[in-house]
């Protein structure tokens, strides 16, 4: 039997998160006879992906990150991909800052893929430096959302990868909330929550004042924090000053989050800035309604009456009120499954395309290589 073709993907960290999980969905059911992923990654952390991706048959490189030690890091990756002779390369990231990685793998002699995953990043003016690069480095521009699309590529074309998930997984199952509830004690309380990296675009910390309103006028409610981050010794302090110890539960990272999604009444996600969250498509498949913040692109919206939408700006006692109405109108928690599939989020769906762009990658590869030009 022919070996699998590997494809090398460049990620910072295979931690839990939305970019990570999308790669994870893909890599569980896309044929691993004939494609199998490897990882260069910078950092390993406790509960990351790591032990997964290695019994699944992937390998997994750990390199010094680009941004401290930009020629071991480039050094390192050029000689990784000649020796292992990858054909195809593939970058996630939320920024273009990359670009030198893209151009080392296309000097290596392989088919290069950029993957937006944000349509903004902090580090705006490299960013816009690296973009400049984009157009020698990359074969082809892959993104999971419009304006993912344009914060990284500008003008230049792109295709859009929506971040498709096995909706089978996620539908709502009453004995899935009711093992959440018994192991958590929490059988006759109203249940919030929010799922993902304790990072500062999340905006935790606004969470938590709008939970406290909630709280004062249902003492029913818990809040659920699903991840773990940066940000959980300031959030944990947020949590004893505001008195709400009793009622918020940190559960670190979970992968079970499809059963703490079956338990969840309604998520609250004031997030700074997004792409386009994984975690409110899951949550929608779940049948979950929502409150998110008008920062989060309109492509998130794949089903009808599930998704409402709150200002920044409003105060907290606004996305309160929100959060507690929906709640209080009690929707069935069915899954709108043809809209979501004809939206392309059906992971079935996205592995064939996503076979097919492979092949046709690597059938460009060999007839560079046959043709002497690479």
């Amino acid at each position: 039997m022919n070996e699998p073709m590997r494809i090398l993907h460049i990620v910072g960290a295979m931690y839990p998160g939305g970019m990570e999980n999308f790669i994870m969905n893909l890599y569980e059911k896309i044929d691993r006879e004939r494609f199998q992923f490897d990882f260069v990654v910078h950092l390993r952390k406790e509960n990351d992906y790591i032990d997964q991706i290695e019994k699944m048959g992937g390998r997994v490189y750990v390199l010094p990150r680009l941004t401290r030690n930009p020629i071991k890091n480039l050094t390192r990756l050029y000689q990784l991909i000649q020796s292992n002779n990858y054909r195809v390369v593939i970058r996630h990231t939320a920024n273009a800052l990359i670009v030198p990685q893209l151009l080392a793998a296309k000097m290596a002699g392989a088919k290069t893929v950029c993957h937006s995953h944000s349509e903004q990043d902090s580090m705006k003016f490299l960013h816009f430096i690296g973009r400049l690069l984009m157009k020698s480095g990359v074969d082809k521009r892959l993104a999971c959302s419009e304006r993912a699309g344009i914060w990284m590529y500008g003008k230049r074309d792109f295709t859009i990868i929506h971040n498709a998930i096995d909706l089978s997984k996620y539908m709502y199952n009453q004995q899935k909330a009711e093992k959440i509830k018994k192991e958590f004690q929490i059988q006759d309380k109203h249940i919030y929550g929010h799922i993902g990296n304790l990072v500062e675009v999340k905006n935790h910390l606004f969470l938590l004042e709008v939970f406290r309103k909630i709280s004062e006028k249902d003492d029913k409610a818990v809040l659920f924090f699903v991840g773990e981050g940066e940000l959980r010794d300031r959030i944990e302090e947020k949590i004893e000053e505001l008195k709400l110890k009793d009622k918020v539960i940190l559960t670190g990272v979970r992968y079970d989050v499809d059963y703490i999604m079956s338990a969840i009444e309604v998520i609250i996600f004031p997030s700074i800035f997004e792409g386009l969250p994984l975690t409110l498509i899951e949550a929608q498949i779940a049948g979950i309604p929502m409150v998110i913040s008008d920062s989060i692109a309109k492509e998130v919206e794949v089903t009808e009456g599930l998704v409402y939408r709150n200002s920044l700006q409003d105060k907290e006692i606004q996305w309160a009120k929100t959060a507690m109405d929906i709640r209080e109108q009690k929707k069935n928690r069915d899954c709108q499954k043809e809209l979501i599939q004809k939206a392309g989020y059906d992971i079935e769906q996205l592995v064939e395309w996503y076979s097919g762009f492979l092949q046709d990658l690597l059938e460009k590869s060999t007839k560079r290589k046959i043709n002497g030009k690479a």
